[in-house]
C-alpha cells in the first residue's frame, strides 16, 4: 500500500472494521470481525465498542451482532448531497460561463474554508488560481462570502472571531467591516470580491440553498478587472442570482 505519511493505528483499524461489513454480510460478531482483522478479540471489542458509542456501528439486541450505524448513513447523505448539487448545476454553470464569458466556479464549505468542486473556463477568461479540489479562504472570495453570509449565526460568529490575513490591500479583515459586508450580501442576494484575494481579479458570487434553506454551495463568475468591469457588474449580478436560484430549486429550495 502506498504510504501517505503518518497514520494512527487505532484509527486505521477502526476504519478497517467498517470495511468488514458488506451487502452479503450485514451483521458480524466480535469473533467474526477478529478473524477477518487478524486481531485478538479483546482488541477488537474495544474498537467495536468505540464505534458503537459514536454511532458508526449498532448492535442487534437479539443476535448481539453488529451492523453499520445510522451515523454512516448521515455522512453518506452529506457526500451525496454535495455530489448531487454538482450534477444539478453542471448545465447551469456552462450556461453562465457562455453568457458572461467569464470563468465560473462552484464551491462548498469545509472547515472554515471553501473547496472548489467544479470550474468552467471561458475562452478569454481563464483563472489560474482556482482548480477543482483546491481550497480558498471563505472571507475574501466572492464564492466564500456567498456561503459565509448565510451560514447559521453561531457558526458564522465563530468564523468571524478568528484572525484574517490580508491577501491584498483590498481584503476586508476588520470584523465590523466584514459583518457589515455580509449583511449587505444578505440584503442584495449576491457577493462581490473586488481584488480581495488577488490583485487584478474580480468576482460575483451567489449562494445555492437546499430544501431546508441551508447554503450547501455557492457559485461565482470571475474575471480580470478588464473582463468584469464595474459597468458589467449589474448584469452579471442579475444573471448569477437567477442561475443560483435555478440550481437551488433543483435541490428542493422554494
Amino acid at each position: 500500500m502506498k504510504e501517505h505519511g503518518v497514520t494512527i493505528q487505532s484509527v486505521e483499524r477502526a476504519l478497517r472494521i467498517l470495511d468488514c461489513f458488506t451487502g452479503k454480510e450485514q451483521e458480524l460478531g466480535i469473533t467474526e470481525i477478529a478473524g477477518r482483522m487478524g486481531l485478538g478479540k479483546s482488541t477488537v471489542y474495544g474498537l467495536v465498542n468505540t464505534l458503537l458509542v459514536t454511532g458508526y456501528l449498532e448492535q442487534n439486541p437479539d443476535s448481539k451482532k453488529y451492523c453499520l450505524g445510522l451515523k454512516l448513513f448521515e455522512m453518506g447523505n452529506i457526500v451525496q448531497r454535495r455530489m448531487d448539487v454538482r450534477t444539478a448545476a453542471g448545465s447551469y454553470l456552462r450556461q453562465l460561463s457562455e453568457e458572461t464569458r467569464l470563468t465560473v466556479h462552484m464551491a462548498v464549505y469545509r472547515d472554515g474554508q471553501v473547496i472548489y468542486i467544479d470550474k468552467v473556463d471561458a475562452p478569454d477568461s481563464r483563472i489560474v488560481y482556482s482548480q477543482v479540489g483546491k481550497v480558498a479562504p471563505i472571507y475574501c472570495t466572492g464564492i466564500g462570502k456567498a456561503i459565509l453570509a448565510w451560514l447559521p449565526e453561531k457558526e458564522r460568529q465563530w468564523l468571524l472571531s478568528g484572525e484574517r490575513a490580508a491577501m491584498t490591500p483590498h481584503t476586508i479583515v476588520e470584523r465590523a467591516a466584514l459583518e457589515a459586508e455580509l449583511a449587505e450580501i444578505r440584503k442584495n442576494g449576491y457577493s462581490m470580491d473586488r481584488e480581495e484575494l488577488e490583485i487584478g481579479l474580480r468576482c460575483v458570487g451567489a449562494p445555492v440553498f437546499d430544501a431546508g434553506g441551508h447554503p450547501i454551495a455557492a457559485i461565482s463568475a470571475s474575471g480580470t478587472v478588464g473582463n468584469l468591469s464595474e459597468d458589467r457588474e449589474k448584469n452579471i449580478q442579475k444573471k448569477i442570482c437567477e442561475i443560483a436560484l435555478a440550481i437551488s430549486a433543483k435541490m428542493g429550495y422554494k
